[in-house]
């Protein structure tokens, strides 16, 4: 009893980091798969670029998650972003952003249709908070997972 008394806040610490690794890799997962959905979702929109709030494409991308405890909204940085290295960073925990493709802006302040063979992207990036009180106190605000998904309109 006494070695188990010892060993069990090392075992116990283990398995519960296994536990969270887990649940990191399965929402990694997860955010990959949605942001391969919007993806899709945006080629198959008729060759139109995406433009804020496009709520079709998010939905996509909620829907192939399909809840979870996973909260994810249209980056608010969406009408001045135009590369997918300045999405926002999300700050609070097991929250998360959906960056898209930007439309392209006439002048007159419509949005034109992309014609030809143009990439559409789209890129989720959530900040996973571990369950295990240690843990989370040694990653510190949590961990920012980021996935994101390229496709090659062909019209």
């Amino acid at each position: 009893m006494v070695e188990f008394a010892l060993l069990s806040g090392l075992l116990f610490l283990l398995v519960m980091g296994i536990f969270d690794f887990g649940r990191a890799i399965a929402i990694y997962i997860n955010i990959a798969e949605a942001a391969h959905e919007g993806a899709r979702q945006m080629v198959l929109r008729s060759n139109y670029a995406s433009s804020p709030p496009d709520t079709l494409i998010v939905n996509a991308t909620l829907a192939k998650i399909g809840g979870g405890g996973m909260i994810l909204t249209e980056d608010p940085c969406l009408p001045t972003c135009t590369t997918p290295g300045s999405a926002s960073t999300p700050t609070a925990a097991n929250t998360g952003y959906i960056w898209l493709t930007p439309g392209t802006l006439q002048p007159d302040g419509s949005r034109r249709r992309l014609t030809g063979n143009h990439s559409v992207t789209v890129k989720i990036t959530f900040l996973y908070s571990p369950m295990t009180a240690i843990i989370s106190n040694a990653a510190g605000p949590g961990l920012v997972l980021s996935a994101s998904s390229t496709m090659r309109t062909e019209y």
